[in-house]
């Protein structure tokens, strides 16, 4: 070949080569994910890998384990993670790591991770432009094989202050409507925007702490924020300390493992009472945070709301009319009657932290909705307000005292046996839309009512059967007989509108036949009772709903030669 030819042949095949190389060099710069570089410190990438995600915080905290010991470095911290694209250009581990230590050292940096270590690399360099770390981490393979890696900077630098506190000009006050900041917050993070308020006037709020579990009560304040702008979430750690470094200008105490960057606890002692500042992290990561949450505390003695007396009557049909329960002087001023109901006689189960009971006599109950949402009180502040209540009237607390939803109490007096139950019926444990209250006496003087309706006394589907359970209240009827030896009475038996009428009315009948049999049975001569079947014919409402049927259901007693 002509020396001429040769050197056309060689330029042709370079241009070749270079087109080539650029063009794979610009195919894997194409393939970075998008806005994301190589640190300035390893700007020769292995070749066969390309970044496939990048992060960056504005202050983090890395924890080292190094020959000397634990190091922690904070500041702004830039992650590239690396991954293999090409499997037949594989590096082992040592040898990826190699070289990204020989590029971190040839920019002035050094190795202070254990050399033997082929998984991980830790440099660090300082200069004019301040303190770097520099971190090589294995991130897929084995020793033989290296499908991604990860290459992480840190320069040091203080953490960047957003949040400002000042100290509590005035007593917590949660009755506001208003969404705001907590009082002593005069600045939260730019980023972030108010969510969601909840304002309590008493609450009991626990705490893990390093020495153990602690309650404080008293008026809560809790304020929720989300981020705005989810590029800009900092790290858990960094929202943390700014809490931390806030509240400590204006003297508040860091009393919880000052190592959580999710939970931090701080206590106060101010002129206007105790104070308890609590951040929680609430959405995100170690590396992230979506949401977080503030509540304060006030610690405050609580505040008796319900007033209760000793019942000096008996229950009776006067109770029908909505009102309180006559051991009932005081409720909530937020709250009003929604209805209620009353019954001469009835089952009610109780559960009791032995199991449940079935107690029977008058029954009365009253439920009560809320009236003004920003006064909503936690389940914890009705069962407490009537516990006080109750207990200043002798009554003794017989069930779970952690079930925050439900309370039974109870006393005998010179009326019987008193039961008073507290259920809450609507909410969750931080709020309460309505409670029931069911007041059961048992037992006491003979009711002066002509005609007593009876309800509890249930029967086998589609038979005159009395199906079990139903003693409690035939029991409380078998009473009444015995403490009056002049009880003389009908019972009758009534029925819904569901079926035949002629069916309807046999049915009642064979119904009130048993009830008189199981009274008989039971001591009450048979000269003191009579039994007759009303089937659908007296209904006490209208048959048009399923609540009205069951109360068109029932068995009567109407007392011989009485007068309303």
């Amino acid at each position: 070949m002509k020396k001429n030819s040769f050197f056309k042949y060689w330029l042709l095949s370079a241009t070749i080569i270079m087109f080539i190389t650029v063009g794979l060099s610009s195919v894997a710069k194409a393939d970075n994910a998008a806005g994301c570089k190589a640190p300035s410190w390893a700007s020769s990438p292995l070749t066969g890998f390309t970044i496939t995600s990048c992060n960056d915080k504005a202050w983090a905290t890395l924890k080292f384990d190094l020959p000397q010991g634990e190091k922690s470095v904070s500041g702004h911290r830039s992650t590239i993670t690396y991954t293999l694209t090409d499997k037949a250009k594989t590096p082992k581990a040592a040898d990826a790591l190699s070289y990204y230590v020989k590029q971190a050292q040839n920019a002035g940096a050094q190795l202070v991770s254990d050399p033997g270590n082929i998984y991980k690399a830790v440099m660090t360099k300082k200069g004019p432009e301040g303190e770097f770390w520099f971190v090589y981490t294995h991130g897929g393979g084995n020793e033989n094989s290296t499908d991604g890696f990860i290459l992480t900077t840190v320069q040091v630098r203080p953490l960047e202050q957003e949040v400002q506190a000042q100290p509590m000009k005035a007593p917590l006050d949660p009755k506001s409507s208003t969404c705001q900041n907590p009082p002593w917050l005069v600045k939260q993070f730019s980023d972030f925007k108010l969510a969601s308020c909840e304002n309590k006037g008493w609450d009991v709020v626990r705490l893990d702490l390093p020495g153990g579990e602690k309650s404080v009560e008293g008026a809560r304040v809790t304020v929720t924020y989300t981020i705005t702008n989810e590029k800009n979430s900092p790290t858990a750690a960094a929202v943390m300390n700014n809490y931390n470094n806030a509240l400590q200008t204006i003297g508040a105490q860091l009393v919880s493992d000052p190592n959580n960057v999710n939970h931090a606890v701080f206590t106060q002692k101010t002129p206007y009472g105790e104070f308890w500042y609590i951040y929680k992290h609430g959405s995100g990561n170690d590396d992230s945070t979506t949401s977080y949450m503030l509540t304060t505390v006030n610690v405050r003695s609580f505040e008796q709301e319900v007033q209760a007396q000793a019942m000096t009557a008996p229950l009776n049909a006067k109770n029908r009319d909505c009102q309180n329960p006559p051991w009932l002087i005081k409720q909530f001023s937020y709250f009003k009657i929604d209805n209620c109901s009353y019954r001469d006689f009835d089952s009610v189960k109780v559960d009791l932290p032995g199991g449940s009971k079935i107690i029977a006599g008058h029954v009365l109950v009253t439920n009560y909705t809320l009236t003004d949402k920003s006064r909503t009180p936690t389940p914890l502040v009705i069962k407490k307000n009537y516990q006080n209540a109750l207990q200043t009237i002798s009554a003794s607390v017989v069930s779970d005292p952690k079930n925050i939803y439900y309370t039974v109490a109870t006393n005998k007096t010179n009326l019987g046996e008193l039961w008073y139950i507290v259920k809450h019926t609507s909410g969750n444990d931080k709020a309460t839309g309505s409670y029931e209250l069911i007041t059961v006496q048992a037992g006491g003087p003979t009711p002066k009512e002509c005609t007593l309706e009876i309800y509890g006394v249930n029967f086998d589907f589609d038979k005159a059967t009395i199906a079990p359970g139903s003693e409690p209240v035939l029991t409380q009827v078998l009473a009444l007989f015995n403490n009056d030896p002049q009880y003389v009475a009908e019972i009758g038996g009534h029925t819904d509108n569901i079926g035949k009428p002629a069916y309807n009315l046999k049915l009642s009948d064979e119904r009130a036949n048993s009830v008189k049999t199981w009274l008989v049975n039971h001591g009450v001569s048979p000269a003191r009772l009579t039994a007759k079947g009303y089937g659908d014919t007296k209904p006490l409402v209208p048959n048009t709903t399923d609540v009205n049927r069951a109360k068109n259901r029932r068995v009567e007693l109407k007392r011989n030669n009485c007068k309303e």
